[in-house]
C-alpha cells in the first residue's frame, strides 16, 4: 500500500462529492463540524445542500490561498480518502488544522486513518512544506473526530497535549525528532 499528498489548487468536483457523501453521515452524527456559526450567517437552520455549499467554500479558498494556506488530497493506492486544509502560522511553527473530508479505501475501510506510515508521511510533509514544528487541531470534544485523535496512537516523533474550553479540544501534536 502507499499514500500520496498532493496539493490542490483546485477542486475536483466528483473527487469532492464523493469524499463529501463519504464524510457527511458521520460529520451530522458525530458533531464535528460547527454549522451554528454559519446558522447566523443564513438566519435559518442549515439544509444539507447548504452545508455542503458552505465547506466547499471552504475548501476552494484554501485551494487558493497562498503558500501558507493549503488543501490537500490524500490517496490510498490511488483512492482518494482525504481532502484537508490546513493553515501555517511562521510565526508559531505550527500547522492549524481545519476541515477534512474522510473517505474509505477501496476495501472500504478508514483503517488507513491508524497507519503509522500515513500519519509519520504527513508529518513528514508539513515539515518539509513548511518547515513545522508541529500541527494542531480545533474539535468539538466528545465528537467523534476528538475521540479518534485522542484514541490515536501518536507514534514515535510525536507528544500530544490537549486543552479545552467552551466545549471545544485544541490538540497539539509537537514534532520530537
Amino acid at each position: 500500500m502507499s499514500y500520496t499528498i498532493e496539493n490542490l489548487t483546485s477542486i475536483d468536483d466528483a473527487i469532492f462529492d464523493m469524499l463529501w457523501d463519504a464524510s457527511f453521515a458521520r460529520i451530522e452524527s458525530g458533531g464535528t463540524m460547527p454549522w451554528s456559526k454559519y446558522e447566523v450567517h443564513y438566519g435559518h437552520d442549515l439544509t444539507d445542500a447548504e452545508k455542503k455549499e458552505i465547506l466547499k467554500l471552504v475548501f476552494t479558498q484554501a485551494s487558493s490561498g497562498g503558500d501558507n494556506n493549503k488543501l490537500w488530497l490524500t490517496r490510498k493506492d490511488g483512492i482518494p480518502v482525504r481532502m484537508m486544509n490546513y493553515e501555517f502560522n511562521p510565526e508559531e511553527g505550527i500547522v492549524h488544522g481545519s476541515y477534512q473530508l474522510i473517505g474509505p479505501d477501496a476495501v472500504g475501510s478508514r483503517a488507513w486513518l491508524f497507519d503509522q506510515v500515513l500519519v509519520r508521511q504527513t508529518r513528514d510533509r508539513f515539515i518539509s512544506e513548511f518547515g513545522a514544528t508541529g500541527h494542531t487541531g480545533m474539535v468539538i470534544t466528545g465528537s467523534s473526530i476528538h475521540n479518534y485523535y485522542i484514541s490515536r496512537d501518536p507514534g514515535d516523533g510525536f507528544s500530544l497535549t490537549e486543552t479545552q474550553a467552551n466545549g471545544i479540544s485544541t490538540i497539539t501534536f509537537t514534532y520530537t525528532d
